[in-house]
């Protein structure tokens, strides 16, 4: 995976590695994938640092995240996941394939 310190990949990127759909709304940008009937969508604001997490299947929400400190994005290169890592010590880790696993993890 590339480390990319507080640096959120251009729509372009995200949609060349991922095959994400991506829009920018003033200082949002927003990323979807989705993979059958399930998909995640992310939004990225850097003035506050945060990410919003929503992963729905088929049409109901089952996770929805809201965190700010986030310090660092990893991409993999062959676009099967992506991870983020907070000021907080949480990691979260998305799977992309064969379905899609969001996992979070903290260091004590």
């Amino acid at each position: 995976m590339n480390n990319t310190k507080l640096v959120i990949p251009n729509c372009n990127e995200f949609m060349s590695i991922y095959g994400f759909d991506c829009e920018i709304d003033d200082v949002i940008q927003t990323v979807k994938f989705v993979n059958g009937d399930e998909r995640v969508t992310l939004s990225f604001d850097l003035t506050v640092n945060s990410v919003r997490l929503l992963f729905y299947r088929k049409d109901y929400i089952v996770i929805d995240l809201y965190l700010e400190g986030l310090l660092e994005l990893y991409l993999d290169e062959n676009g099967n996941c992506l991870s983020f890592k907070f000021s907080n010590s949480l990691h979260i880790l998305i799977k992309l394939y064969p379905k899609i696993n969001i996992t979070g993890t903290t260091l004590l």
